[in-house]
């Protein structure tokens, strides 16, 4: 299954994971060496939260929802100009979502890897939230057959290889 394709018949990159996996570094330099659009799910979070309450979907203030927020970012895809390609990054991306084609892939540390670049990146504390999101993301997972890369023990440099290895026949066209 893959997610649906822009109008444009352009390329869409899908890059998944819990908080701290590199999900956001890697999205931006792939997008950046190849010359794609770069799209982070994350940020455009509480402009989906606002279309979703709009809609009737959502109640503003209880959170990013559980809403299915694809149709949005596909309508934001869409509305790029035609034949652009892009790589779509965030925590909220599913298998449900993307699919589980050869154009998604989910970067994947183990909790403790993830514990660890949390308490560096947020020395000051406060990182339960994203711990319990690596679960959620890994439950998700499971069963899916979705391209998981482990990021344990990894550079950037080694995570992107390993990324564009995954992307290899999209990154080829």
């Amino acid at each position: 299954m893959t997610a649906e394709p822009n109008h444009h018949n352009a390329t869409i990159l899908w890059i998944g994971g819990p908080a701290a996996a590199g999900k956001t570094t890697v999205s931006r330099l792939l997008a950046e060496k190849y010359g794609f659009h770069w799209y982070s799910v994350d940020s455009h979070a509480r402009e989906h939260e606002e279309r979703a309450a709009a809609a009737g979907l959502h109640v503003m203030g209880t959170g990013p929802g559980d809403f299915d927020r694809k149709p949005m970012i596909m309508d934001d895809l869409r509305a790029l100009p035609a034949g652009t390609s892009v790589v779509v990054e965030g925590a909220a991306i599913t298998p449900g979502m993307a699919g589980v084609a050869a154009n998604a892939v989910w970067l994947m540390p183990s909790r403790e890897e993830q514990v660890a670049r949390l308490q560096r990146r947020h020395p000051e504390g406060g990182i339960d939230g994203y711990v319990w999101g690596w679960g959620l993301v890994q439950s998700q997972l499971e069963g899916t057959g979705a391209s998981v890369i482990v990021v344990d023990g990894q550079s950037v440099e080694q995570t992107l290889e390993a990324v564009e290895g995954q992307f290899s026949a999209e990154l080829a066209c």
